[in-house]
């Protein structure tokens, strides 16, 4: 009998302790690594979300995680984007750029979801959707500034990839210059001067450009896939390509998440 009452409270200890450790720990949760970052979610089930947490060395940074890109230099540095509107000004909302050994977050956004692509040399990233930010600087430059159509109205621009050399992108305008069927023009953006290079297009088709169907040679920007009835590559002559080089005369269009955090900005006033 006794041993008996032994192993029971043994039991009833391990169960209490695996209950307080779910309850108190991520013991429970999918784990990811990245870098020295933490990412924890927890598990799905129905009529609810999957919510994730992110931690730096056991430092919450965020209970709400969006979306997240490790420095690929740093192991230490991570872009991150976050809803939290629930914590008051303690709360993360927005898109920021955290620092490890400084213990640095910066908010480059208002708003989540904007952060993306960072250069192979680490010295930019890319947030919203065209936009290039230098972390050393500060300073940005809308791509979507050095194109437009050819009544100056802005075109839609977007980014796919960093040149291995962190100095040029390959980017698509999406256009229909007959009004009716959509073009998505492949395109070269030099960064220093900034130029924009026409390359291919793939016309009349639901299918996108991907990295897959291009390629950095010598610094260029090339098409790597044939051409296919699915998915048919051509080379437009200027004329009737629907859009210049030229800045566009409309001012750029609000950003979607603009607004997301102003409740966390009222409370902070």
């Amino acid at each position: 009998m006794k041993y008996t009452l032994i192993v029971v409270a043994v039991i009833v200890g391990l169960l209490l302790t695996m209950l307080g450790l779910g309850i108190f720990t991520h013991i429970f949760d999918n784990h990811e690594r990245a870098g020295h970052f933490d990412i924890y979610s927890n598990s799905k089930v129905p009529d609810s979300s999957v919510q994730s947490t992110l931690y730096y060395k056991r430092h919450l940074l965020t209970g709400r995680l969006n979306g997240y890109y490790l420095d690929p230099n740093n192991p230490d540095r991570i872009l991150f984007s976050s809803d939290d509107i629930f914590h008051g000004t303690k709360g993360s909302c927005g898109t920021f750029l955290y620092d490890g050994p400084s213990k640095q977050l910066t908010r480059l956004r208002r708003w989540p979801y904007s952060g993306r692509l960072w250069s192979p040399d680490s010295r930019f990233i890319l947030l919203d959707r065209a936009t290039v930010h230098e972390l050393s600087t500060g300073e940005e430059v809308d791509l979507t500034g050095s194109v437009s159509r050819l009544d100056g109205d802005r075109v839609e621009l977007s980014m796919l990839e960093w040149s291995p050399d962190s100095q040029r992108l390959a980017g698509v305008v999406t256009i229909a210059p007959d009004g009716r069927i959509l073009d998505r023009d492949l395109v070269e953006i030099s960064l220093a001067p900034l130029r924009v290079k026409y390359v291919a297009t793939i016309s009349d088709s639901s299918l996108v450009w991907t990295e897959k169907e291009i390629r950095w040679m010598g610094g260029k920007l090339q098409v790597a896939a044939p051409s296919i009835p699915e998915r048919k590559i051509i080379v437009k002559s200027p004329e009737v390509s629907g859009w210049t080089t030229n800045p566009p005369s409309a001012p750029p269009q609000p950003v979607l998440h603009e607004h997301y955090c102003s409740t966390v900005e009222d409370q902070a006033k």
